[in-house]
């Protein structure tokens, strides 16, 4: 077990290849771990190094094509699937929106060692209209930026790696308990993650006591919280709303007034992004602030067919 060199490469082109197009799809398996074994055991030979690479790099554009083709189909619909399988699960809509607002297209790079917006960077992309030719070099050089530090890493670290496995050797049927806890303490952290990630607890307001508000006269102040991507992809807009995005806020870049109550709105799971508005403007002394529960989706649902309601 701890002969790195008994793995052919052949073989651990395939390991690595399946380990991360299973990862890419959504299922929590982490590549890191396989990266380090299979790069420490490819010290000896370049060109198994670059084998290895590869296969990330195919492995990555297969699984990533899938999810950008239906972000170009289902647009947000996709994106908040996808998200119920992040870390990050409130905020990673925001957060990968965040991601193509300060770097552009080179998210799609950087995002792979961004939680989060790795998993919904390419539907991000397709809903937004990418060329498949510039989504395709984008993901490569990202997955191979990607593959090339993880396998690296291996490479630097084989001592250590060779250490390790021999440790496993010697426990023997103990190294499956091992594994399995070690596999167990991952999902937990993934929990802890997903928990620390969570929508702010601020009291929501429906969409009918919304309306009753607007019907009683009381002129609530109402925020679209989204940013450019996702308005490019869903327009519609409550009426009357004003936009001013999350980033924002959170700048201080834009006061809104004190002596009205505020209605906050967004497209993301559990209304993360409005959620955290809102307790941003309570945390800022507002006296009355709330995110609308269900958001955009939660008023278009409620909307006659007509004439546009944004």
């Amino acid at each position: 077990m701890s002969d790195l060199g008994t793995i052919e490469i052949g073989r651990a082109f395939w390991l690595l290849a399946g380990n991360t197009l299973v990862h890419e799809v959504g299922v929590p398996v982490p590549i890191l771990p396989t990266a380090l074994v299979l790069g420490a055991r490819a010290t000896r030979h370049t060109t198994d190094y670059l084998e290895l690479v590869a296969a990330i790099v195919i492995a990555m554009l297969v699984g990533n094509s899938v999810w950008f083709l239906a972000g170009r189909r289902y647009g947000t619909r996709v994106l908040k699937f996808l998200c119920r399988f992040s870390m990050t699960a409130d905020t990673c809509v925001s957060r990968s929106e965040l991601a193509f607002a300060r770097w552009g297209w080179s998210s799609l790079v950087l995002g792979r060692f961004l939680p989060g917006v790795g998993l919904i960077a390419a539907p991000l992309a397709g809903a937004l209209g990418m060329s498949w030719a510039r989504f395709l070099v984008l993901t490569a050089a990202g997955a191979a930026l990607y593959g090339g530090a993880a396998l690296g890493a291996g490479v630097l670290l084989r001592e250590q790696v060779e250490m390790a496995l021999r440790a496993l050797e010697a426990l023997g049927e103990q190294a499956l308990v091992v594994v399995v806890v070690a596999f167990v303490a991952y999902l937990g952290w993934r929990w802890y993650r997903r928990r620390v990630g969570h929508a702010p607890e601020v009291a929501r307001i429906s969409v009918s006591e919304l309306r009753a508000l607007i019907a009683a006269g009381e002129k609530p102040l109402i925020v679209d919280v989204r940013g450019p991507a996702m308005l490019e992809i869903d327009p519609l807009r409550i009426p009357d709303a004003v936009g001013v995005s999350l980033a924002l806020l959170e700048s201080r870049r834009e006061d809104l007034p004190r002596d009205r109550k505020i209605v906050l709105y967004c497209g993301c799971p559990n209304e993360a992004s409005a959620a955290q508005a809102a307790r941003l403007l309570l945390d800022r002394g507002y006296a009355w602030a709330r995110p609308l529960a269900g958001g955009i989706d939660a008023w278009r649902g409620t909307t006659t067919p007509g004439p546009s309601s944004g």
